[in-house]
């Protein structure tokens, strides 16, 4: 259920963890590989983004 909110298409805000620091990603979803564990987005500017399910604490 949670999976399907991620695939419609409007803009999310993410706070993820990379090398142990807490970042933020502004974008769309563009595409979820639930084998691969990977969630790709893009930007304002249409410049791909890609984050590991694992990393994710917070999604709104």
């Amino acid at each position: 259920m949670y999976l399907k909110k991620l695939t419609e298409n409007r803009p999310i805000t993410i706070d993820y963890y990379t090398n142990g620091a807490l970042q933020t990603f502004k974008g769309r979803v563009y595409s979820l590989n639930l084998i691969e564990q990977r969630l790709s987005l893009k930007d304002e500017k249409q410049k791909p983004f890609s984050i590991r399910l694992s990393s994710i604490k917070h999604i709104y």
